[in-house]
């Protein structure tokens, strides 16, 4: 009976390390998977740092399988901090997750019908590219 109950434990524990995309949208999260869901958020987090206000955003993205992985934003008025999480993906590798990395822009650029954004200046040297949505 005691391992019965042990394995319920850890199966329990399991299921929940998973963010499922009911708790991202809960949560408020910018959803990419097929397209991007709660994208006037990014619009908000975008107006607000042009005006020199703090915000945060979380970017959760899902791949193929369904695993998440979460990216966190944080504008202060004069930069902005960036952390990616991967390891709720099955297949990927955190050796490319970042903490509080510094970045010092966000930038917009087209690409035939998206607009893309990227944190450039980067502290470890790398731009990190945030989102794709359909010019307006």
């Amino acid at each position: 009976m005691r391992k019965i109950g042990l394995a319920l434990c850890i199966l329990f524990l399991v299921g929940c390390g998973k963010y499922t995309m009911e708790e991202a949208k809960e949560n408020g999260d910018i959803i990419v998977q097929n397209g991007v869901t709660n994208s006037d958020r990014f619009e908000s987090f975008l107006n607000k740092s042009k005006q020199g206000k703090s915000d945060q955003i979380r970017i959760t993205a899902y791949t193929t399988e369904g695993d998440p992985i979460v990216y966190d934003v944080e504008y202060g008025g004069k930069t902005y901090q960036y952390s990616s999480d991967s390891s709720r993906d099955q297949f990927g590798t955190t050796d490319d997750d970042r903490k509080n990395e510094v970045c010092k822009r966000l930038v917009k650029t087209s690409e035939k019908e998206q607009s893309v954004y990227t944190l450039r200046q980067c502290a470890e040297g790398a731009d990190h590219e945030l989102l794709r949505l359909p010019k307006q």
